[in-house]
């Protein structure tokens, strides 16, 4: 019943959304749209996307990578911009923060990751994170990534360290009964009463964890039935070390066949 109930509380503020599980990751959650669909922008001053958070929250996470980077020492910080659209496109998108005294610009690199600035003043000018796109269009999600980690695995410190950032931007949209309930656990990266999900650009035929002579299939119900792209790790269990490979088999027409 208690897991049933955090479920329920946490799942509209934080475990719904999957996470970001990077460059190579970031269209896994486009939605279906037409094709040839002409996407319309409308001027950086404009309405910004309610997924989007005030620059101070935002320098939140910053400071929870700071404070939590020993889990992925060599890593730098960069958010992934995901698209909820398929056919979707980064050319042409700005970033900026701005307020009545603030106006700087985020470049967005050709993956499309960009790396979130320290400005004193614009935090204290409330500043808000800009997107020159419709509502609703993109996405951030932290991106984080140990140089030299195989393009078919994950390093589960780099999981970890993706879910403290997030956590510490997203828990001031949470009611104050989902935190009164979570922080005791330990908050939401750190309770086994909870399943955050990360997402892989290709359906998922099977996760295996790895850490030296230890494999470890995830089971069934670390898997989203209903979207293969979807997993969630045990990034509470510290048995497993921040080095552990979380590494995908995906499906295949031949697999799929098999099945």
């Amino acid at each position: 019943m208690h897991q049933r109930f955090l479920g329920i509380l946490v799942s509209s503020v934080f475990f719904l959304y999957p996470f970001s599980s990077a460059t190579a990751e970031q269209n896994s959650d486009t939605a279906d749209s037409s094709p040839g669909e002409q996407v319309q922008t409308v001027a950086v001053a404009g309405t910004k996307d309610p997924d989007w958070k005030p620059y101070r929250k935002m320098l939140d996470g910053l400071d929870a990578f700071d404070k939590y980077r020993e889990l992925a020492p060599t890593a730098p910080l960069r958010f992934v911009l995901r698209p909820q659209k398929a056919n979707l496109s980064i050319t042409d998108l700005k970033l900026r923060i701005v307020g009545d005294n603030s106006n700087i610009e985020v470049p967005i690199a050709d993956d499309s990751t960009f790396s979130l600035p320290r400005d004193a003043s614009a935090a204290k000018d409330d500043a808000d994170l800009r997107l020159n796109s419709k509502k609703g269009l993109y996405r951030w999600r932290p991106d984080i990534h140990t140089p030299g980690v195989p393009p078919d695995a994950r390093r589960l410190g780099d999981l970890r360290l993706e879910c403290e950032v997030r956590w510490a931007v997203d828990k001031f949209d949470a009611t104050f009964l989902a935190i009164a309930y979570i922080t005791p656990l330990g908050g939401a990266c750190h309770t086994s009463r909870g399943r955050i999900f990360y997402t892989t650009s290709k359906p998922i035929l099977s996760v295996t964890l790895i850490n030296g002579e230890r494999h470890e299939k995830l089971k069934a119900e670390r898997l989203d039935p209903r979207d293969r792209t979807r997993y969630a790790p045990p990034i509470h269990d510290e048995s497993w070390p921040n080095d552990t490979l979380v590494k995908f088999e995906f499906l295949t027409p031949s697999s799929e066949l098999a099945q």
